[in-house]
């Protein structure tokens, strides 16, 4: 579905149908007889029909041999049907009235060009008959909240429903990260497989789920986003909800894109670009499924926090220190002490104890286990902190409820409650809640989350850093709009001059035609020079040996000229040679600017030199960019240090380079759709003095 088609859908009766049509059920097929189970056996209280080709008894109830022969409107098809068959079940379900369908059948996008045409076909059925599709090659759904789960396998579900929705374009992972939720104790309201999505994507899901006030935090595994502009603008309006959308998405390697290619017929996208987007839009990306969810269970109950620091309270010293270097590494800050919080912990501390952050309460904890009350009461209180975390854990077995571990638990129990900040027990290791877990935290109340120091502190830094996002003055954006210029720029000098009419500041440039007219040109700028070929048929100069720099003097520039001139290759068509003045002392970033094939055109910016060409160190962004956005950019360089001023070369002003920036990226979304690169290369910084020295324009012709 394209960008123009993809209106807002009301998915309401897709995922709360008072009605389902089994349609290709049989005893012979494992999927069939899942559903079925499912859907009897787990309190959904609608209708579940039975459709089979040739009628009979199906799963020790009557089926119908088709859906128009039910005689009553369906909500939802699920279709189990071969692909061969999948026409004919769909024109069907459309017949009988019904507007949602769930495909299991495989066989189409993620086999080849021929099942990718199938999946058109299907799409365009879709379309045609009104029906919104979920998949093909989707195991389809369970929504826990209002116990409909129409589910094709066997699933874990959680302990208990909760504010995190799943949406995965894999059923498989879907059905781990649920597992690992019932592992953990992690409350779910949504698990979602989106298969190929010949119809509806993740995207549309997440626009969905954004209106039910009871889902809190959205997280999803994706191996493509099939319609780009829809994800960013989910993307918007989550931000614009406070509910965070955490991705976990694959292609760091060439290995998972043929892998995805293999299961749903997915492009996958340039993960730098994808980076940037997560980073333009607010959305949090991580690396493992444990991180997915531990990060929407620990922001779903933090929300935003404040742009403040952890409080860290602990029995152990080393714990502290682990702590405190994860939080390093995490960028989370851990403010020491006031001076007031020192005092009032020294006076409840053991004589051995030293009062810092994080808090080790020493071993005095073993005889006095209300030493973790106090301490959590007195630190939680201080104005530093916008979040505390107490390690500690839960028993996993009965053999390990004894006197202190339950002592301690009621006084982190009651130290942690009511809190005047977010404050919760973290485990020190990845461990399970098991039904002995589970018994101890809801008898005592526990705010537990149980990913150890390592997932639980990375949790701690997604949540700082989505809460930045959503502190930050939103940009509207809205995809470039597609232009047909009549001027398309072939030479730098042109391309300098588009860029000119786009308020960008040039560095200044004559066409010298001969030697006198480039000495003169020389004389007029009155210092040293650079002299540069202008050949449309020459687009990189300083490969042939078609550029001079720190030419001065007459004789000089001449003979510059010349040489200059004659580089030039046989056939060549060439202008002249342009005398610009040489720009020394300065800065040098690298802007550019490439159509991306999901995202349209997209914003590279990065230092000179060998941060661009060896350390790849470069911010993207998807265009239209605001200046703000650009800082934002430049802010995450490695390099960005040297923005600050170095060696006899001034602090960079940086309004004034995001300024010119962003002007860039508008001059090459107004130069249409046929553009496939623009380079500017370099853009000359020194002080507030910013100059686009070099421009370069590719076409796609």
């Amino acid at each position: 579905m394209t960008t123009a088609d993809a209106t807002k859908r009301d998915l309401s009766t897709m995922l709360r149908p008072r009605s389902i049509a089994l349609i290709g059920a049989t005893d012979r097929s494992s999927w069939s007889r899942n559903t079925f189970d499912n859907l009897t056996k787990r309190n959904y209280a609608g209708e579940v029909h039975l459709v089979a080709r040739r009628g009979g008894t199906v799963h020790g109830r009557a089926a119908a041999t088709s859906c128009v022969a039910l005689g009553q409107k369906v909500d939802l098809g699920l279709l189990m049907v071969p692909l061969a068959a999948t026409e004919e079940a769909m024109a069907d379900l459309a017949a009988s009235g019904a507007r949602n369908a769930v495909i299991l059948t495989s066989g189409f996008a993620e086999t080849g060009h021929g099942g990718a045409a199938e999946q058109e076909k299907l799409a365009a059925m879709a379309r045609r008959h009104g029906i919104s599709v979920l998949g093909p090659n989707c195991l389809g759904y369970v929504n826990f909240l209002d116990d409909v789960p129409l589910w094709t396998g066997a699933f874990r579900a959680p302990s208990q429903t909760g504010p995190i929705a799943i949406i995965s374009q894999s059923g498989a992972t879907a059905s781990f990260i649920a597992s690992l939720a019932y592992q953990q104790d992690i409350g779910l309201s949504h698990m979602i497989s989106t298969g190929n999505e010949a119809d509806l994507d993740s995207a549309a899901f997440v626009d969905h789920l954004l209106d039910d006030d009871r889902v809190r935090a959205i997280v999803m595994f994706t191996e493509t986003i099939r319609d780009a502009h829809r994800f960013a603008a989910a993307a918007q309006r989550a931000r614009a909800a406070g509910k965070p959308i955490i991705v976990l998405k694959i292609g760091l390697s060439d290995v998972t894109a043929r892998s995805a290619q293999a299961h749903t017929g997915a492009l996958v996208g340039d993960n730098r670009v994808f980076d940037g987007v997560c980073k333009q839009f607010g959305v949090v990306r991580v690396n493992s499924v444990e991180d997915l969810l531990f990060t929407a269970d620990v922001i779903a109950r933090t929300g935003v926090l404040k742009p403040k620091g952890l409080g860290i309270v602990s029995v152990s010293g080393g714990a502290c220190e682990i702590a405190a270097d994860r939080a390093q590494l995490e960028g989370v800050r851990i403010p020491p002490l006031s001076d007031s919080a020192a005092q009032a912990l020294t006076e409840v501390l053991p004589s051995f104890g030293t009062p810092h952050n994080p808090l080790d309460i020493t071993g005095g904890a073993v005889l006095e286990p209300d030493l973790f009350e106090k301490a959590l009461r007195i630190m939680t209180g201080q104005p530093e902190y916008a979040a505390l975390a107490c390690l500690f854990d839960v028993p996993v077995s009965e053999e390990q409820v004894n006197d202190f571990s339950m002592n301690s638990l009621r006084h982190i129990a009651a130290g942690l409650k009511g809190a005047p900040i977010p404050a919760f027990m973290l485990s020190h290791t990845f461990r399970p809640v098991t039904e002995t877990g589970r018994r101890v935290i809801g008898e005592l109340g526990l705010p537990y989350v149980s990913g150890g120091i390592a997932h639980g502190v990375t949790a701690l830094g997604h949540a700082w850093w989505w809460s930045e996002q959503q502190r930050r003055a939103a940009s509207p954006w809205s995809p470039a709009t597609a232009a047909s210029p009549s001027d398309r720029p072939r030479t730098e000098r042109a391309a300098l001059d588009h860029l000119a009419r786009h308020g960008v500041p040039i560095v200044p440039a004559t066409l010298a035609t001969d030697e006198a007219s480039a000495v003169a040109a020389a004389r007029a700028l009155g210092g040293p020079v650079v002299l540069k070929i202008a050949s449309v048929d020459i687009q990189h100069k300083s490969d042939i040996g078609g550029v001079a720099l720190n030419v001065e003097g007459d004789e000089a520039v001449g003979a510059a000229f010349r040489r200059v001139m004659a580089a030039a290759p046989a056939g060549a068509k060439v202008d002249g040679v342009l005398v610009s003045p040489m720009r020394e002392r300065g800065l040098e970033l690298f802007v550019g600017c490439a159509r991306d094939a999901q995202w349209g055109p997209v914003l590279a910016v990065g230092l000179g030199g060998i941060f661009v060409e060896v350390l790849q160190d470069v911010a993207l962004r998807v265009l239209p960019v605001p200046p703000e956005e650009v800082r934002r950019m430049l802010g995450e360089l490695k390099g960005a240090k040297l923005l600050d001023g170095q060696r006899g070369i001034p602090a960079a002003d940086l309004d004034a380079v995001a300024t010119a920036i962003a002007r860039i990226g508008d001059a090459v979304v107004a130069l249409g759709p046929a553009l496939q690169e623009f380079d500017v290369n370099p853009l000359w910084v020194r002080g507030s003095q910013v100059e686009a020295l070099d421009a370069l324009a590719v076409w796609r012709d």
